[in-house]
């Protein structure tokens, strides 16, 4: 099959150092839709750079031209791992031989160094191999007038032989079907690489990388949910066998009867004609429909996080906690059917465990009864579904009836938070975090000019294009002064999540007097009644929710955008990174309503 006929391919080499220029200038886009994570290890990275030392010939980077952000891009179909490993060691993340890249060497490196955005590491390469180093050639071939469905049949080309990805991140390359797009959201959930939109800025990719080691970006896989509790290997999730688990996981929480797991059944739910049977396109979407996405999701998350405050009461690993003779490469169907299980006796008989103590005392050597499952291969749906019963049987026991659906419904998963807090590394613009409604220094005095400005920010990410929502959490400080203060005036303990800190707002309410549902009550009419354009504030209003995280009372706003660009005071903000900024000039406005076609 052959692309469109006014697409244009070119080949041509390009110096390290003039790709190094386009990335500071935030050129490379990476598509998450179906680009896979940054997973190269520090060492992978090194032998890069070895081979660029040595004058050794490196694969082609493969980019596609594009707008994003009404700004020229170049989002990167093959190379991401390559380009990142380049970049990395230019900016002075690891050595090679134990040796930095001279900053000096390059005009953009040294324009960073004397602005202190870089920071010079010693003991230097030699300027002339720093120098052979920026001026290696590296063939770029670039897809111009390149549409989003032949980016994705070029990716999955690439990849095809299964020699670059593996078989579940070919399948979910491109793929478009709503399991698919669950698949994804839920599995960055859990590893905490997810990211607010699919577009990323290469240069924010690394905070959301998956790294062997732990440095001060990125996620350290021995930290990741599978990892460290030895349900998958280090190695499986870098393959996205993570990514495969929860498809098997969520197959069995939708389809009834249960089907059978294995390869040819999941490629059967993303649309391979070739397999069909209970796992075709059709069914598991139907399914999907019937239930709803975002009520799959939340059934999904809301198992994890009772397995997570279980393991953390157990105080000991999923694998060595559960099961007694240990396997190195983990053990992901122990875990599938436990899951399973727990998920029907949660949501299919609307039971909760009695406590998280005897839920645990459990699962204590859990396996080691005489219960079978299957390696490798196909896992049958009725074998599957007696294993399940006999689990559950087992369990059963320990749960109990459950009759406050109220205060449940309070809990904000705890997964589901965390991954949406860490997306404001990559989406400062959509993101606002304050660490209450009241001043600093007096948890008594609701601070209304703070809160104002608030409201301001919120018309600004409504403005920023009309197919991104913002996020706006109280009770979360950005940084450690903030989480001092409260700490020093109200005597709350923050709990740090990334670069984050968790303070909460029950000490606020406390002070002012409120419960959480008159505190509600004030706040959507406060939003109502400020400066925001009406209809804009009414909207708002409707987004606003209390939620619990762990112990801690948050608040969530979500900015949503409208048909047109909104007003605060008569006056249209828009957002700049992390600032808000008044649009002045009638150029700016003319781009500001382009926005909204």
């Amino acid at each position: 099959m052959t692309g469109p006929t006014e697409t244009e391919l070119s080949v041509q080499g390009e110096s390290l150092q003039q790709l190094y220029s386009q990335y500071t200038k935030g050129r490379f886009l990476v598509n998450r839709r179906y680009q896979r994570k940054l997973v190269w290890s520090v060492e992978e990275k090194e032998k890069l750079v070895d081979s660029v030392l040595e004058r050794l010939p490196i694969p082609l980077i493969l980019l596609a031209e594009t707008v994003h952000e009404e700004a020229a891009r170049l989002e990167v179909i093959d190379g991401l791992q390559r380009l990142n490993a380049i970049f990395a060691f230019i900016e002075n993340e690891f050595p090679i031989d134990g040796k930095y890249f001279d900053l000096e060497t390059l005009a953009d490196t040294k324009y960073l160094k004397d602005h202190t955005k870089l920071t010079q590491r010693e003991p230097m390469l030699d300027r002339g191999q720093c120098r052979d180093f920026a001026n290696y050639l590296l063939p770029v071939s670039t897809y111009r007038s390149a549409s989003e469905s032949s980016v994705d049949e070029v990716f999955r080309r690439i990849n095809s032989s299964g020699r670059h990805l593996s078989l579940q991140e070919i399948r979910q390359a491109g793929a478009t079907v709503e399991i698919a797009n669950l698949v994804r959201k839920i599995s960055a959930a859990v590893r905490g690489d997810a990211s607010l939109t699919d577009y990323v800025k290469l240069e924010d990719m690394p905070k959301i990388s998956i790294t062997n080691r732990q440095l001060e970006y990125g996620i350290y896989d021995a930290e990741i949910f599978w990892v460290k509790q030895g349900i998958l290997s280090r190695d499986a999730v870098r393959e996205s066998r993570d990514e495969e688990l929860v498809l098997d996981i969520l197959l069995d929480l939708i389809l009834q009867p249960l089907a059978s797991s294995g390869s040819e059944y999941r490629n059967a739910a993303y649309g391979d004609d070739r397999a069909g049977g209970a796992t075709s396109a059709a069914i598991v979407h139907t399914r999907l429909l019937t239930l709803g996405p975002k009520e799959v999701e939340r059934r999904f998350m809301e198992v994890l996080d009772l397995f997570k405050e279980t393991l953390d009461v157990a105080d000991s690993p999923y694998a060595t906690w559960t099961v007694t003779q240990q396997n190195p490469r983990g053990v992901p169907r122990h875990f599938h059917a436990l899951f399973v299980a727990v998920a029907q006796l949660v949501h299919d008989e609307n039971l909760v465990p009695k406590s998280r103590n005897e839920f645990a005392d459990a699962l204590k050597g859990f396996w080691d009864r005489d219960l079978s499952i299957p390696g490798g291969g196909n896992w049958g749906g009725e074998r599957k579904s007696q294993l399940i019963n006999a689990v559950k049987g087992l369990l059963r026991p320990h749960f109990t009836r459950t009759t406050d659906r109220h205060s449940l419904q309070l809990q904000e998963h705890a997964l589901r938070f965390e991954s949406t807090l860490r997306m404001a590394l990559t989406e400062e613009a959509l993101f606002e975090l304050k660490q209450g409604f009241c001043r600093l220094n007096n948890a008594g005095m609701f601070d209304d000019a703070s809160f104002e400005k608030v409201l301001r920010t919120a018309s600004a990410m409504a403005n920023t294009r009309p197919s991104s929502s913002g996020l706006i959490f109280f009770g979360v400080a950005d940084d450690l002064k903030d989480a001092k203060a409260v700490e020093n005036f109200s005597k709350v303990q923050a709990t740090r999540l990334d670069r984050f800190y968790i303070t909460g707002t029950q000490h606020e309410l406390e002070a002012l007097k409120r419960s959480v549902d008159e505190h509600f009550r004030w706040l959507i009419n406060r939003i109502k009644n400020s400066k925001l354009q009406p209809e804009f504030a009414d909207a708002l209003a409707a987004t606003l929710s209390p939620f619990r995280y762990r112990n801690y009372l948050l608040w969530k706003l979500e900015p949503k955008p409208g048909r047109s660009p909104v007003t605060h005071d008569g006056k249209f903000y828009e957002r700049r990174g992390p600032s808000t900024e008044l649009v002045e000039g009638p150029n700016a406005l003319i781009e500001l309503v382009r926005r909204f076609p």
